[in-house]
């Protein structure tokens, strides 16, 4: 059920996809679900082709700030990276510093 199609490489966009703030509100859940880094005060979204399907990659960092210390962090941060189908709005992967992905199998 698309309105509209645009074939861009091998990404094909579409109508029906889901925006980057839809995607944002689905890895911060995705995050808080698995009890995994989400940053509130840093993310960013990008456009990217994922094993040939249109993802959103969300960035952010698995920042702790200490209650006290606001200030303060519990840790250095580490860069995490989700990536959300646009198709269906799964999270399909993971991402960490090491440039590793790790699909979830979820389709």
């Amino acid at each position: 059920m698309f309105f509209w199609q645009i074939e861009v490489g091998s990404v094909v966009w579409s109508a029906t996809m889901i925006s980057k703030e839809k995607a944002t509100q689905i890895a911060k859940l995705y995050a808080e679900k698995r009890e995994v880094g989400w940053g509130d005060h840093y993310h960013e979204v990008k456009k990217i082709n994922l094993k040939g399907e249109p993802v959103w990659m969300v960035s952010t960092t698995d920042i702790i700030y200490k209650d006290e210390l606001p200030w303060m962090m519990e840790h250095f941060p580490n860069p995490v990276y989700y990536y959300v189908s646009m198709i269906n709005g799964i999270c399909i992967a993971t991402g960490n510093r090491s440039n590793e992905v790790v699909m979830n199998g979820a389709k």
